[in-house]
């Protein structure tokens, strides 16, 4: 691993165990055993650090249009894999909102990816849909059922916080739940 990987390697471990707020650049550079001025070399502050760790969770969580989910069987599966990753970057889940106030750069780049992702939730809903995994036929109720998984995802870890529930790996596989709940209506009557 490189100078910069290991960086980003121990502020991702940082964040997640302290916050962002708690965890500077001379937080990460004592970490790592190195002087904050090398830290700097690599990184101009820790906002630059925490946009480039979105990017790295942008990129391991990014499916391409052919290999989304085409059956619930492989959305569940999928799902499972999202939730390490999410939980592997947990720190930008909780702090979400807090670190947009902070870089409308990372704010503009989540603002446009998140447009993407909610329409790569409707294309998964749609072959679900074609398949006749999901029995929608109104337009709003797939909207519904689309925002819904979008909310449960991105807040879920803010949500478990803002109601006194622990936040550990196994806690947040329950959004998968959540999902679930909101298709359930949808769902062939043998699914059910």
């Amino acid at each position: 691993m490189s100078r910069k990987e290991d960086i980003l390697e121990t502020a991702r471990e940082l964040f997640n165990e302290l916050g962002t707020q708690a965890s500077t650049t001379n937080h990460i550079a004592k970490a790592m055993g190195i002087s904050p001025g090398n830290l700097h070399y690599h990184y101009k502050n820790r906002e630059e650090i925490v946009r480039l760790l979105y990017i790295k969770m942008r990129t391991e969580t990014k499916l391409p249009a052919e290999e989304l989910p085409k059956s619930i069987t492989i959305l569940r599966e999928h799902e499972t894999l999202l939730i390490e990753i999410q939980w592997k970057y947990r720190f930008f889940f909780k702090e979400m909102l807090s670190l947009f106030s902070r870089d409308s750069e990372l704010e503009d780049i989540y603002i446009k990816d998140n447009i993407a992702h909610r329409r790569r939730i409707r294309q998964v809903m749609n072959n679900l849909i074609i398949i006749e995994e999901l029995i929608v036929s109104d337009e709003q109720d797939i909207d519904f059922l689309v925002d819904s998984i979008s909310l449960s995802w991105q807040f879920y870890s803010s949500f478990l916080h803002t109601i006194g529930q622990e936040l550990n790996a196994l806690s947040v596989q329950n959004v998968i739940k959540y999902t679930s709940a909101a298709m359930k209506p949808y769902l062939k009557q043998k699914d059910k």
